[in-house]
């Protein structure tokens, strides 16, 4: 078994295998055990329980995304959303088509190499996604329960407005926003998007863009320190962010609402 991957040791966890690109390692070992799987394709994913100390080939170049989750944090996860607890995961022949594993892993990607536009609550967006469709697809477990419904309560709508407008120069994470509001991180990001219509991190990059349009006005104001204090990476992806959502540049914005 030259070239193999070393056996962990065995966890209550359980990894997914997105391919971004194609060929990808179908040599497996469970148990001490090679198992027959398919080749995967783009848009497959393959299921692993890391109790059965997986081996996988490494003799050719392999791009893929590798989502990792416990048996612990599912627990925590499903009580948070109030739904029943999911024993385990499981797919037949470790997996197969999985476009929307296959659509959370490219986008993850994406964030990852262009990082800004609210990160980590984009992040946030697609673990809970990711928790929300493993449990139904690969635990039969039904999402559906007490917090199918509702929005925010009004002083939970401010108070989570509040606190992204405060720390607009970092990068807030749902789980922090959520605290706020005396919500799990689940809950919270299904309410805000019933309540505004957008979820959290696209709420947060417009406020952004609000706040830079106000700092524009002020002449002695840089496009690089607005940038920073608006919690922009820099001044090109200010200038890319901004000019997505107003149609110009920073720039020009400034010249057509100059006093």
């Amino acid at each position: 078994m030259g070239g193999c991957s070393l056996a962990a040791p065995p966890q209550e966890a359980f990894a997914f295998h997105v391919p971004l690109s194609v060929p990808f390692f179908s040599n497996l070992w469970t148990a001490g055990r090679r198992r027959e799987v398919p080749d995967l394709r783009l848009g497959d994913a393959q299921l692993v329980d890391l109790g059965e100390k997986p081996v996988v080939s490494l003799d050719i170049p392999f791009d893929s995304v590798r989502f990792y989750i416990t048996q612990v944090v599912l627990d925590e996860m499903a009580n948070e959303a109030g739904i029943r607890r999911a024993k385990g995961l499981y797919a037949p022949n470790f997996g197969a088509r999985d476009l929307v594993m296959f659509g959370l892993a490219q986008a993850l990607s994406g964030a990852m190499e262009q990082p800004g536009d609210g990160t980590a609550m984009f992040s946030d967006c697609i673990a809970l996604a990711f928790f929300a469709h493993v449990v139904r697809a690969y635990g039969g477990v039904s999402i559906g329960g007490r917090n199918a419904s509702g929005g925010l309560a009004a002083w939970q709508l401010q108070r989570a407005r509040d606190f992204i407008n405060v720390n607009l120069a970092h990068d807030p994470s749902i789980p922090e926003i959520a605290r706020e509001c005396g919500l799990s991180s689940a809950y919270f990001a299904r309410a805000f998007k019933r309540s505004t219509g957008v979820p959290p991190y696209k709420w947060l990059t417009k406020m952004r863009v609000e706040r830079a349009k106000e700092l524009l006005k002020d002449p002695r104001c840089e496009l690089a320190d607005i940038a920073q204090l608006c919690g922009f990476v820099d001044q090109s992806h200010f200038t890319r962010v901004f000019s997505r959502s107003e149609g110009y540049s920073p720039g020009r914005w400034r010249r057509l609402h100059r006093c």
